[in-house]
């Protein structure tokens, strides 16, 4: 099993060092409640740099696929992760100057921080909120009278239907 990568991400940035790994998907625990299963692993790039106006920055790439929960049929649903973004490490402004983001997201900076967190962050803002196979894909058969049955409106349906008979 790979141990947690933890890094000085100011540091990090500023030296313009370079970090691969893989994170097993069942060490991603905020992820679960998205997963069909926490089989696999996603692999990670972080590299160091500095932007345009000399601040320190941090390049994430994550790589791998996720078995997700179809909300329709509640079965497997493989979800391609390919994420790419660039962080801003937030240190203290100097004096007089202002912190602008412009289009970069920003993260705290932190002598321990931890590049699974940083991973299992990024992914659970790449996948969908309602993962679905695409309409007639579902793998598992969805019994649409099952779910009209459980429907709180069926039994209202149902006098209706009594009603319009008399």
């Amino acid at each position: 099993m790979s141990s947690r990568a933890v890094i000085d991400s100011t540091e990090f940035a500023y030296a313009g060092e370079t970090l691969h790994g893989e994170v097993p998907v069942a060490m991603l625990t905020r992820l679960a409640d998205y997963l069909f299963d926490n089989g696999g692993e996603l692999k990670y790039e972080v590299a160091g740099g500095r932007d345009g106006r000399q601040r320190p920055r941090l390049g994430l790439t994550v790589k791998g696929s996720l078995n997700l929960q179809c909300q329709r049929c509640l079965g497997s649903l493989t979800y391609p992760v390919d994420v790419q973004t660039k962080l801003l490490v937030l240190t203290e402004p100097a004096a007089g100057e202002t912190a602008e983001l412009d289009d970069l997201d920003g993260i705290p900076a932190d002598a321990h921080t931890d590049v699974w967190s940083l991973v299992e962050d990024e992914t659970l803002l790449a996948i969908p909120l309602s993962p679905r196979h695409q309409e007639g894909q579902c793998t598992q058969p969805v019994d649409t009278a099952v779910e009209r049955a459980a429907s709180p409106f069926a039994a209202l349906a149902q006098l209706g239907h009594e009603r319009n008979k008399n």
